[in-house]
């Protein structure tokens, strides 16, 4: 696995806080998705999504989704929805989480060892980027970097 430290960088950004089930996070990011379709954009880049917090006696999760759209929106923020003209992470360690059958958690464990092997301080939850790969998908972790030494 190799962890790579980068920028991370999207324009015309629309999120939405969504609570759901954990193993069905995916149906709410296609939910999401085909929202914007249905109000005539498209999709421009990966759906992203934070777990925020779970709710242990329903099993449910509240997520962040994001997705970066083709156009601006003109949306007042609110408790579910809001538009980002520029979404940017500036430094962030950035790992491939390649087997969705296995754990994220391990490669979440796998960054926060790299950061402190390198005396940085990661922001969590970290983002999950989703990308549809060869009919299936992979996940990349962006683990924002808030402090150095």
């Amino acid at each position: 696995m190799k962890i790579k430290r980068c920028p991370i960088m999207f324009k015309n950004v629309i999120s939405a806080r969504i609570t759901t089930e954990s193993e069905n996070w995916y149906e709410a990011a296609q939910g999401l998705r085909n929202a914007v379709i249905r109000n005539g954009l498209y999709g421009t880049g990966p759906v992203m999504y934070q777990a925020l917090a779970l709710e242990p006696k329903t099993n449910k999760v509240e997520y962040n989704f994001y997705i970066p759209v083709s156009e601006p929106v003109a949306m007042e923020k609110n408790e579910q929805y809001q538009f980002e003209e520029t979404w940017i992470v500036q430094d962030a360690l950035v790992l491939r989480h390649a087997d969705l059958d296995e754990s994220i958690e391990e490669s979440y464990e796998l960054l926060r060892a790299c950061a402190e092997a390198h005396q940085l301080t990661l922001q969590e939850p970290f983002y999950n980027i989703y990308l549809d790969v060869f009919g299936g998908g992979v996940i990349d972790i962006c683990a924002p970097i808030i402090k150095e030494g």
